[in-house]
């Protein structure tokens, strides 16, 4: 670091140079001692320079240490972060109990916490219902929560709403094609599969859950070749890779290509493709990579939401999908569709409205940019769409 006597050498350059005067180098350090002191006292030092005495504040530098601090690369990016599947020790299911719309059950532990990532939930409880012809949902949170924790596991229902039975449910949900089934081998894993097709729809089996009171992890197993759209908002193309890590967060960002963006919606449709025996009319699945433009194929499209506002991360791998949260609960929610309007309808009427009719205006032409530096610029802007009969709705 700069004695202070060289930084006061300096501060009578900047201002011989800044006064228009000239400059002479000085010859030697008695000459310079000679027309600059300095003295300091706690923050701030004393100046002379050429017998007129000025103040100025210490500079604060920041000390090398600070770059000892905690790591904070993202763990999908660390090839050291633990992985949870490797180290946890998943739940078992118990004390199941029936309803009118589907059963509830307790997960326990099944071995030593392993507190990765927060601490362990020692117990959870799941439950499952049938909520009408099309929806079924799968909700796992824990089985005691403390008032004060609450709202860390609980998304209120005010600020989104949670999709229930439907009134009619008792009569129309033996109409639904969903099924699911579960078991503790070796520890709780779940199914949801469509029971016209047989086709699995999600399915945890060979994984393990994580329930922390910082980190949530399920895995679900995908088809070779899936068809993957939604979990916005990012920049990305609308078929999602099957090597893709989604991120559910909010940010107000402008064009970063497959990072997210301004909006969070946890929810994707999954459309998949058969070819149809002939003779016995049943349906064998067809990877995207083995189809043929001259074929005929039926498709089958299901959706599937969680309701979860705290950060999120999909991950799209070639076999399966890894979904993370650092927070609330797992809430699941399975359209049967079987198309894709019908999903999209099932997913709208149940969970989030239909999109709100726009006013006229909105549908003229709209200029928008970011980074006009005055209002000079933007009406030149405006005198230009009136100079070339351009017609012009709004700008911002």
């Amino acid at each position: 670091m700069p004695s202070l006597t060289t930084l006061a050498a300096g501060f009578a350059l900047w201002a011989s140079m800044a006064s228009g005067q000239s400059t002479t180098p000085m010859s030697s350090p008695s000459a310079y001692s000679e027309a600059t002191r300095a003295t300091t006292t706690g923050p701030i030092g004393t100046v002379t320079i050429g017998g007129t005495a000025s103040t100025f504040s210490a500079q604060f530098t920041v000390p090398a240490e600070a770059d000892m601090g905690q790591p904070i690369l993202p763990n999908i990016l660390d090839p050291q972060a633990v992985d949870a599947q490797s180290v946890c020790p998943g739940y078992n299911a118990s004390n199941v109990v029936g309803s009118d719309y589907g059963f509830s059950a307790k997960l326990t532990l099944a071995g030593e916490p392993c507190n990765v990532y927060g601490t362990d939930v020692e117990s959870l409880l799941l439950t499952i219902q049938f909520q009408s012809a099309d929806r079924l949902s799968i909700n796992i949170r824990p089985f005691t929560i403390d008032p004060s924790e609450l709202s860390w596991y609980v998304l209120p229902e005010n600020l989104v709403p949670r999709p229930g039975p439907d009134m009619d449910a008792s009569e129309t949900i033996n109409k639904n094609d969903l099924q699911v089934t579960w078991a503790n081998d070796p520890t709780f894993y779940f199914k949801v599969f469509r029971k016209s097709t047989g086709d699995v729809l999600f399915d945890t089996t060979g994984s393990v859950l994580v329930y922390e009171n910082q980190f949530i992890e399920f895995v679900t197993s995908l088809p070779k070749d899936y068809n993957l759209y939604g979990l916005g908002e990012h920049i990305h193309g609308l078929r999602l890779s099957n090597n893709y890590t989604a991120t559910i967060f909010a940010a107000d960002v402008g064009d970063p290509i497959d990072y997210n963006i301004y909006g969070s919606h946890p929810f994707y449709l999954d459309t998949r493709y058969y070819q149809v025996d002939s003779q016995t009319g049943e349906t064998s699945y067809v990877p995207t990579g083995n189809a043929s433009a001259d074929a005929d194929y039926v498709s089958y499209s299901h959706g599937v939401y969680l309701r979860n506002a705290h950060p999120q991360e999909v991950l799209l791998r070639p076999e399966n999908v890894t979904w993370r949260t650092l927070g609330g609960s797992i809430d699941l929610f399975f359209y049967d569709g079987p198309t894709q309007p019908e999903v999209t309808k099932q997913y709208e009427e149940s969970a989030i409205g239909y999109p709100a009719m726009q006013q006229y205006f909105t549908l003229g032409y709209h200029q928008c940019r970011w980074g006009y530096a005055n209002w000079t610029q933007l009406q030149e802007v405006v005198d230009n769409f009136r100079n070339f009969d351009i017609p012009l709705e709004s700008i911002w």
